[in-house]
């Protein structure tokens, strides 16, 4: 039999509080929000959020038609109207034939978010191409006037049908609109030809214009559709952020007032998820209560604050026929393992096509996901990290009230490979008696993991048929009673 042996340094096993920042009311400025809610209000609210772990993710829109190219010229995915310098009036009249959402789709994300163990979802509501999926008198670009769909209206009723909190992504950014001013900011992405079309043609930029259009909307957004637990702002850069970019206090201040329960990211500001030299920088809850790293798990997770990995199953957000890089489920489920054990939540993208049905490879993925959470749920769901665990590569864990959950790496191990753990005992919860925790693989009640101690480690066996037994060799080792 082939044995690995391993020791997991739990010496100081004490737990840090994943949510430890004081909230305090602060007074706003010209830039921010005042915050109004204490502590206690604000973890109240971020309750559910917080213990929800895993959420669905739904890029749907004008450029999911396209799948990826243009005529002929593949230009990626939702960014392919501005990776082209595409005016809108020549994208839509080659995206809008080919948007065709069926009866239904919206059933078939909520019921595929169930079964995967989701417990909300995020819709595009608009995307930066300015299509938006709802009803709204502001606007002629919207599914409701060109295919008789309020899509916002189906994703909502399907969700909370299958028992999921309800988001919303809205981008602020706008390259339909004509009064949009994209060069607040140049380096904010924006389609050549469009601005070409719009200064051949003398059409003015009026940025106050088009934010009374983006507040009217968002209002109708939290209005018309019941209780919207989650605004998924998107995006800032520059000095299209905050105040002059999106008159931000004022759009939160708007959400809440409407839904108090509304939850917001942080990317009214220009928060990026892809800049590292953001990571262990203390939120601004004046801007947000969220943080988004976006494509990645951050290396420490981010102690004391809220935040949420935004992930796709291949490489693109929306549909592209070309995009065939498709995350193992097993990447998937080390992603939610590595959130739960640093604090975070994962955020899973699908990408529908024109139709609205997803791509056969996601759903394999979801499904798969969802048969792990199905056995080994209870170690991410309501899980707080465990800061002070300092475990060998590839180790992780999270607790779960004084429950230790360690999440074990594959290891490259074959069905007849054994593991030892050693773990010291120093600042555990043992047993008065002295004897060893109670200690089992979650999902396999049949497979005993015998625990001793000795000279102050507890020592674990874990069989070989704890891998050949568990979802994509990702078996949860449940260590009772142990964490402070």
């Amino acid at each position: 039999m082939k044995i690995k042996t391993l020791t997991l340094a739990l010496a100081a096993a004490f737990a840090l509080s994943a949510y430890g920042q004081q909230v305090l009311p602060v007074a706003g400025d010209a830039d921010h929000a005042a915050i109004t809610e204490n502590d206690t209000e604000r973890n109240a609210r971020m309750e559910w959020w917080r213990k929800a772990k895993f959420g669905m993710f739904i890029h749907y829109g004008l450029y999911s038609g396209l799948a990826g190219e243009f005529k002929g010229v593949q230009g990626g995915s939702e960014w392919i109207q501005t990776n082209l310098g595409l005016d809108t009036e020549t994208y839509a009249a080659e995206a809008l034939p080919l948007f065709k959402p069926a009866e239904g789709c919206t059933e078939a994300w909520a019921a595929l978010a169930e079964k995967a163990g989701c417990k909300y979802m995020v819709l595009t509501s608009k995307h930066h191409d300015g299509f938006a999926l709802f009803d709204t008198p502001t606007s002629d670009y919207t599914s409701v006037k060109h295919h008789g769909r309020d899509l916002v209206k189906e994703f909502t009723d399907s969700a909370r049908k299958h028992g999921m909190r309800v988001g919303l992504y809205h981008s602020v950014i706008d390259w339909h609109h004509p009064a949009y001013d994209n060069t607040i900011c140049p380096d904010l992405c924006y389609p050549v030809n469009q601005a070409k079309m719009l200064k051949d043609r003398g059409i003015p930029r009026d940025h106050e214009t088009y934010q009374n259009y983006l507040h009217t909307q968002v209002r109708e957004l939290m209005t018309k559709y019941g209780q919207i637990d989650i605004m998924w702002w998107d995006y800032s850069q520059g000095a299209a952020s905050g105040e002059r970019g999106w008159k931000a206090p004022a759009l939160m201040d708007m959400c809440r007032s409407i839904n108090p329960g509304v939850i917001m990211n942080n990317r009214l500001y220009a928060f990026s998820g892809f800049d590292t030299s953001r990571d262990g920088v203390q939120l601004d809850l004046r801007c947000g209560d969220y943080t988004t790293p976006e494509k990645r798990i951050p290396e420490k997770g981010y102690p004391g604050i809220d935040w949420e990995s935004c992930m796709t199953v291949g490489d693109k957000w929306g549909y592209n026929r070309y995009d065939i890089r498709y995350k193992s489920p097993a990447q998937v489920i080390r992603q939610l393992q590595e959130c739960s054990a640093k604090g975070g939540n994962l955020l899973l993208n699908i990408n529908p096509k024109a139709d609205g049905s997803i791509p056969r490879p996601v759903v394999k993925v979801f499904t798969k996901v969802g048969e792990w959470m199905a056995a080994n749920g209870t170690a991410i769901y309501e899980s707080e990290p465990m800061y002070a665990v300092h475990l060998p590569d590839g180790w992780m864990c999270s607790r779960t009230g004084a429950d230790l959950n360690v999440f074990a790496p594959s290891l490259g191990v074959t069905f007849e490979t054994e593991v030892q753990l050693s773990v010291p005992v120093a600042g555990l919860n043992l047993p008065a008696d002295g004897s060893a925790p109670k200690v089992e693989v979650l999902g396999q009640p049949d497979t005993a993991i015998p625990a001793e101690l000795k000279d102050g480690v507890l020592e674990l066996t874990i069989p070989g048929t704890a891998w050949a037994n568990a979802v994509e060799f990702m078996p949860v080792i449940r260590v009772y009673g142990v964490a402070r």
